[in-house]
């Protein structure tokens, strides 16, 4: 049997399968951009919960420290009231004063009056003192005898605590003391020891403190209108039910600390989550109340579901954002190869401008120097032609002057001195512009160059200077011409001489050998060489020095003389000035004649 196999086929079926494989990747993408979206959603909602977990401990332990300040406060003011009361009742005059009234002598007014003079009475919240027989108020500050006195809380050091009324029905937090055959009490308005403890608690403005008597009986707490203060049993009968109240009761039961939720109705209509804190009166330090703080939860999560929401819709444009930058992906990879290129020869041709501006600057600066030779080399030749008979017939004036007419004879001395110097500046300027001239050079011995200079220097070193000399070039030699970098180097080891000459100090001479060069260094540590003058030092003409003192040419000459041998000349700026001359070496032996 003869099969015959279409050559079309192949293709087909390639093409099929490459089509097919599109369409996996064309479900497989987004389901994994989805699985994605999924996955970080996840990964947002456990990391707010974890965020909300870490917030309610730190809500928590707030509210615990804020709960231990307000228990701390009630104690505190149970002593403070304790240790004045205990000190008003045992005071001499009391005594005087109760034996009349119990004898018979007085009537007790004259105990009132002595009471009502206690500076206790001047303290926030205490309405009335009373002295109380089986449970009986029988004087009054006030002159109120409707006293009557419900439970006691407990005992703070020698006085006991407990809850009274008054026949308004007003309640009181009362301090018992006994002091022989009666009892004495101070009475402390309920709704001000209440606002006074709030008020100097740590409580923040979302906090709300509850208060509840050991005995179980009394609920205080602040409502929109001010301090309530309610009798437990006749809630019960009303029907009221405050789960606040629940949450001290069962945390009083229990005698263990509680923080649990619940929710509060407001006046208005309004509720919201609480976070409640308890400690039971038999487990704080003040021991006659039990101390509720509640602060509002939603509140204080509100600022993380609010940063959560904000987070969600950045997560959702970062996904946007990801989702274009595929899109638009490969179009900028092809622009930025572009760009690429652009730019990398954009470089290039930065590279290239650079050099050549540089190049520019350096043959403007060689141009400059060249004219300035030239100029010089005319203007030396034509200076020289007037300064030689100007010299001439100075000496000849001087011959034939008298030796009397000394004024006269200064007169043409000072002519002479005058062109002779001006015959010094010349054969210097002749010297800056020798660069096109032919030179002589011949191997020349760093070391022995170097001693011949400090020894024509010597006489003109000053004498509050020092000079040291570092020799170690022995056995090497430099090509060069002799006579220049003899004045090469003198004119380095003068300006240092100059420099010091004003303060003193030390002038150092050394060479040194490395990388196939020599290197001349003079440096000296006076006052140095400002940094912003530095690169002008070296051009002819230029000087520091005051009027009439130099030429600005011994620089330059150093540096036109380094060139020439193919060397270079550095210096140092700041304090003390440092000359670096480096020179080629040579082997020793033979002479050559150079130029330009």
């Amino acid at each position: 049997m003869i099969i015959c196999q279409n050559p079309c086929l192949g293709k087909w079926e390639d093409r099929y399968e490459r089509k097919e494989e599109k369409t996996i990747l064309f479900f497989l993408v987004p389901a994994l951009s989805l699985g994605i979206i999924v996955l970080g959603l996840l990964l947002s909602i456990q990391a707010f919960r974890r965020g909300q977990e870490l917030t309610l401990a730190s809500q928590d332990a707030q509210l615990t420290k804020t709960a231990q300040s307000v228990d701390n406060d009630i104690i505190g003011h149970f002593n403070w009231y304790s240790s004045d009361f205990c000190f008003l009742i045992r005071r001499s005059g009391l005594d005087v004063y109760q034996k009349a009234w119990l004898t018979g002598q007085d009537d007790g007014s004259s105990l009132i009056a002595y009471l009502k003079d206690s500076p206790l009475l001047q303290l926030r919240g205490i309405t009335a003192m009373v002295a109380v027989q089986d449970d009986i108020a029988i004087l009054s500050t006030d002159g109120r005898l409707d006293y009557t006195f419900l439970t006691s809380l407990g005992m703070v050091g020698e006085t006991e605590v407990g809850i009274s009324r008054d026949g308004t029905g007003k309640l009181y937090v009362s301090m018992f003391l006994t002091w022989e055959e009666v009892d004495y009490a101070i009475l402390i308005d309920g709704d001000e020891f209440f606002a006074t403890t709030e008020e100097q608690s740590a409580a923040g403005p979302n906090d709300r403190l509850l208060l509840l008597d050991s005995s179980g009986q009394y609920y205080f707490h602040r409502g929109g209108d001010g301090v309530h203060i309610h009798q437990v049993a006749q809630m019960l009968e009303s029907g009221l039910r405050w789960p606040g109240l629940e949450k001290l009761q069962s945390a009083q039961a229990s005698g263990e600390m509680a923080i649990d939720f619940y929710d509060i109705r407001e006046e208005d209509g309004s509720s919201y989550a609480a976070r409640l804190v308890t400690l039971p009166a038999s487990a704080n330090i003040n021991g006659c109340f039990t101390v509720g703080l509640v602060n509002n939860y939603d509140e204080t999560t509100r600022p993380l579901q609010t940063n959560f929401i904000h987070m969600m819709l950045c997560g959702g444009l970062i996904m946007l954002g990801v989702l274009l930058f595929l899109f638009f992906i490969l179009r900028i990879r092809r622009q930025s190869r572009q760009v690429e290129e652009e730019l990398k020869l954009l470089r290039e041709k930065a590279e290239t401008m650079e050099e050549l501006n540089r190049q520019t600057q350096e043959l403007a600066h060689h141009q400059r120097l060249e004219t300035i030779g030239t100029l010089t080399s005319s203007i030396a030749h034509e200076f020289n032609n007037l300064l030689t008979p100007i010299m001439g017939y100075s000496i000849l004036i001087l011959e034939k002057i008298p030796s009397e007419a000394t004024d006269s004879y200064d007169n043409a001395l000072e002519i002479y001195n005058a062109s002779r110097k001006a015959k010094e500046i010349i054969s210097r300027l002749s010297a800056l512009s020798r660069k096109n001239t032919p030179l002589t050079f011949q191997p020349v011995a760093p070391d022995p160059l170097a001693e011949r200079v400090l020894e024509v220097a010597d006489a003109a070193c000053p004498k509050n200077v020092a000079v040291t000399k570092s020799l170690a070039c022995s056995g090497l030699w430099i090509s060069g011409n002799e006579t220049q970098l003899f004045q090469m180097l003198l004119n380095l080891v003068l300006n240092a001489f100059q420099a010091l000459e004003a303060e003193g100090g030390t002038v150092t001479v050394s060479t040194f050998a490395g990388e196939g060069r020599v290197f001349f260094r003079v440096e000296d540590d006076g006052p140095g060489i400002p940094e912003d003058i530095l690169p002008q030092i070296f051009d002819p003409f230029f000087t520091t020095k005051g009027s009439g003192k130099g030429t600005g040419l011994g620089l330059a000459i150093v540096r036109q003389v380094a060139e020439d041998h193919g060397g270079t000349v550095e210096a140092r700026p700041g304090p003390g000035a440092c000359f670096t001359v480096a020179l080629p070496t040579a082997p020793a032996g033979g002479r050559e004649e150079t130029g330009e």
